[in-house]
């Protein structure tokens, strides 16, 4: 999965007052993406939300970091209590996952349809085009899909006219285009997507939702969810190369 989710700290937490909440452990997995902390650093907006979680709800949460397959995979295997972030894949039957997605939606992420500027694109008939995404998001598109693990090369054959058009979070790609310089690229907002935490099925990940659910609330309330997240709560940047 994709995203620059983990760049850099949030900075001082700002104080509110703690939930008087028995208190319980978890043990959390936050997966490694593309342009984000090392394995076992602790840092970055998903950590600080986590600490963050624990005070105001009065728990203790035990952080594992792992690429993103492995930390699903995690989940799946019952080593972890939750694992985030995760895109809500669109129209995703509950009953065929592995896992629940959470009640609670931390942001929402903007997915950027990138093509080659020398070709007439019509979105509208995206179908007759080749279209690359990240390899792991292959099944969010209503139209065949290429998938790729190596998205700045992926970018690079869009500049390029390898393929015609590329998809992802703006945060994972843009980054790519302004490194190389890449200058044969237009860009536009192809759809925005929940991001969310997934859970185990059943009564266990019902209760670990009603914590998630509960901590955000209340650090939505005091505003220190949005100071916490700035990193990752980036809306559409409507620029061009």
């Amino acid at each position: 999965m994709f995203l620059a989710l983990l760049l850099g700290s949030a900075g001082e937490l700002f104080s509110i007052p703690e939930a008087h909440a028995e208190s319980k452990s978890y043990v959390a997995s936050i997966a490694i993406m593309f342009h984000s902390s090392k394995e076992g650093e602790i840092s970055g907006a998903f950590y600080d939300l986590i600490r963050a979680l624990d005070r105001v709800t009065n728990t203790q949460t035990e952080i594992m970091w792992a690429p993103f397959k492995r930390s699903v995979r995690n989940l799946i295997e019952g080593k972890v209590d939750y694992h985030i972030p995760i895109i809500e894949a669109p129209n995703a039957k509950s009953e065929e996952l592995p896992y629940d997605f959470s009640t609670a939606t931390l942001f929402k992420v903007a997915f950027v349809l990138y093509t080659n500027k020398n070709i007439s694109f019509d979105i509208n008939d995206i179908e007759k085009y080749v279209i690359g995404t990240d390899s792991a998001h292959t099944d969010f598109f209503p139209f065949p899909t290429e998938g790729y693990s190596c998205l700045e090369c992926a970018i690079k054959m869009v500049n390029i006219g390898r393929i015609d058009g590329f998809i992802f979070a703006q945060n994972e790609i843009d980054p790519f285009i302004v490194q190389y310089g890449l200058t044969n690229i237009r860009r536009q907002l192809y759809k925005v997507f929940l991001v969310k935490a997934i859970i185990p099925k059943g009564e266990v990940g019902k209760e670990t939702d009603r914590h998630l659910s509960e901590g955000i609330r209340l650090l939505e309330e005091s505003g220190e969810y949005q100071k916490i997240l700035k990193p990752v709560l980036v809306p559409y940047q409507d620029w061009q190369p």
